[in-house]
């Protein structure tokens, strides 16, 4: 199947994409067929100073000449609403969980500095509960590649992994032992409704507790990249600069707005390891790693 071209050259807008999430009907996946190859790119891309300034805020995050680690994923985010929303895409989106992602940064990028971002989608991996599907993304300038990511998704269902599982894997993070709180804050309950405000994500069981709990959820939550760029700040790490970076995120549960958070690492076992914990929950909602290549 040839691939299906995205090219943007201004800023995809979200809103239509979050349209057909909902409206448009779906096949489903099917295993012997897999999922299209679809391929976006967005040329000339600039920082909106003023975008980036309100994330900063909003998270409690420095100011800096060069971009937070995980800010290119938030300017990507439209462009991955429309690969993911797109007609021949057989996956419903809304009920499918952001699993994990996997960052690499091989150069911190400056915030006054044009941007080409190129996705595709990747891997497909039948697995016991479901499938996992890919998909990557790369921050190119004047032809360099300074950031690379491969975020997955997991849609729940019968697809033959119980019984004939794929044999490549998604990563794994070790499990801290003894782990104790380093950092804790809280998330304000109007944190949702803030950041989609800057970065379009109006995800339903981000904006109105009604409808979390719609989705299972018993209020809304925060989204998860915002919980997680704070947790990359206030963690305590042995890095020493933002070049030749690698973040490792698995998103186990909620984060619900509202709630204090609390980060437990072994600095011992792991010092670039953490996981975020909400409220009195006994179990991670975020682990996470921070590594030097």
């Amino acid at each position: 199947m040839p691939d299906l071209q995205l090219t943007f050259t201004t800023k995809p807008a979200i809103a239509p994409a979050m349209l057909k999430a909902l409206l448009l009907p779906r096949k489903g996946f099917n295993a012997h067929t897999g999922l299209p190859q679809i391929h976006a790119t967005w040329s000339g891309a600039r920082v909106d100073p003023d975008a980036l300034g309100r994330y900063l805020t909003l998270l409690g995050l420095p100011a800096s000449e060069t971009l937070p680690i995980l800010y290119p994923h938030v300017m990507a985010g439209g462009m991955h609403m429309h690969m993911l929303t797109h007609k021949a895409f057989p996956i419903r989106l809304l009920g499918a969980v952001h699993l994990k992602n996997r960052i690499v940064q091989h150069r911190a990028i400056r915030a006054d500095q044009a941007l080409t971002f190129d996705s595709r989608m990747g891997e497909t991996r039948l697995v016991e509960k479901g499938v996992e599907f890919d998909f990557t993304t790369a921050v190119i300038v004047e032809g360099e590649t300074l950031w690379q990511e491969t975020t997955t998704y997991f849609k729940a269902g019968t697809f033959g992994g119980r019984d004939n599982p794929s044999a490549s894997k998604s990563f794994e993070l070790a499990s801290l032992e003894s782990a104790t709180d380093t950092s804790q804050w809280s998330i304000p309950t109007d944190r949702g409704k803030k950041y989609a405000a800057i970065t379009g994500d109006y995800n339903p069981i981000h904006m109105s507790s009604l409808l979390a709990k719609l989705f299972g959820f018993k209020r809304d939550i925060a989204h998860g990249f915002g919980v997680l760029a704070q947790a990359i700040h206030h963690a305590t790490h042995s890095r020493t600069g933002q070049d030749n970076l690698q973040v490792d995120v698995i998103f186990k549960g909620p984060l619900y707005l509202g709630s204090d958070l609390q980060i437990k690492q072994n600095l011992e076992q792991d010092p670039s390891r953490f996981d975020v914990y909400c409220g009195t929950n006994p179990k991670p909602s975020i682990c996470a790693a921070v590594v030097e290549l």
